[in-house]
């Protein structure tokens, strides 16, 4: 189950995103190059990972740690999608008599903490699909482009019958 000894539910989330996007034209709005680069500078600053200078094996290491972080940040979030306040579990284990409750439950019908928990786990898979990104000097505009090239392109692969 995800870990409700550290529960976010509670804490205070600023509107950045709506102050950024009124700012004037002369000033950057580029949320996910923010993002990006807060996580490398987090990385270089708090955990000294300096990622300029990592040899090919230092990268790969770093990507092994963040493999299994993400990992569990996902079966975090799988139990956060069942409720934390109820336990969570029961959403994938078939063998609870919980399970079949969740047949017709939408996100929506979660409590509002419930609803925010599962939120902050898919952040927390952010953090760590960033350091991929970081690791190897991605830009946010690399990422961009690279990610609406590559949805055309699987798009046109379902048209020619892929």
């Amino acid at each position: 189950m995800a870990n409700t000894d550290n529960s976010c539910a509670k804490l205070e989330i600023k509107d950045l995103h709506s102050q950024l996007m009124q700012a004037p034209n002369d000033i950057a709005n580029d949320t996910l190059g923010d993002i990006l680069n807060l996580q490398a500078e987090t990385q270089k600053n708090v955990y000294g990972y300096d990622f300029e200078n990592m040899t090919l094996r230092q990268v790969m290491d770093f990507w092994a740690m963040n493999t299994h972080a993400m990992i569990d940040e996902i079966h975090e979030a799988t139990d956060a999608l069942g409720g934390i306040s109820n336990g969570g579990s029961a959403i994938w284990k078939r063998w609870k008599k919980d399970y079949a409750k969740y047949a017709d439950m939408k996100f929506s019908d979660l409590s509002a903490d419930d609803q925010l928990e599962c939120k902050f786990e898919i952040v927390d898979m952010l953090h760590f699909f960033m350091n991929y990104a970081a690791s190897i000097g991605m830009t946010s505009a690399e990422m961009y482009n690279m990610y609406m090239s590559k949805n055309m392109e699987n798009r046109e692969r379902q048209k020619r019958g892929y």
